[in-house]
């Protein structure tokens, strides 16, 4: 039997600079701030841990800050195979929770990667992926 379920919480995560944990963004904790240092196109990046199946069928549901804009989020099985899920024109306001659904992309993923287009901080509240797993 297949099930929708969050994937990413406590998983490995990385960010292009450090001004606030990027595991504070997958600590199921709404109330903490995962930021980046002011720089050119920061990141955030998660690995799963392992490849899901069906990602396409999940969705991404990110805690917005005010900052939060011109946000590419792509995935994929492997670094050098990562495609766009979804893009956000912004700009968030801080608390809003904004669901993404990837469309047309990789049905495998391992990585899932949000990026800020243009100089900024990046900054979230917290994110949740969700996948389809097999509950056997």
């Amino acid at each position: 039997m297949e099930h929708l379920r969050e994937v990413a919480f406590g998983k490995r995560t990385k960010e292009s600079s450090v001004f606030y944990s990027s595991n504070l963004a997958f600590d199921g904790n709404f109330d903490t701030i995962s930021s980046t240092q002011f720089e050119e196109m920061p990141y955030l990046e998660v690995d799963l841990g392992k490849e899901y199946q069906k990602f396409s069928t999940g969705k991404i549901v990110v805690v917005s800050r005010k900052r939060l804009h011109d946000l590419d989020i792509t995935i994929g099985p492997s670094h050098n195979q990562m495609s766009l899920c979804a893009h956000y024109k912004g700009p968030g306001r801080n608390g809003e929770h904004l669901a993404f659904k990837c469309h047309h992309t990789n049905k495998y993923a391992r990585y899932v990667k949000l990026t800020i287009k243009g100089k900024n901080f990046l900054q979230v509240g917290e994110v949740k992926e969700y996948a389809v797993v097999d509950l056997k």
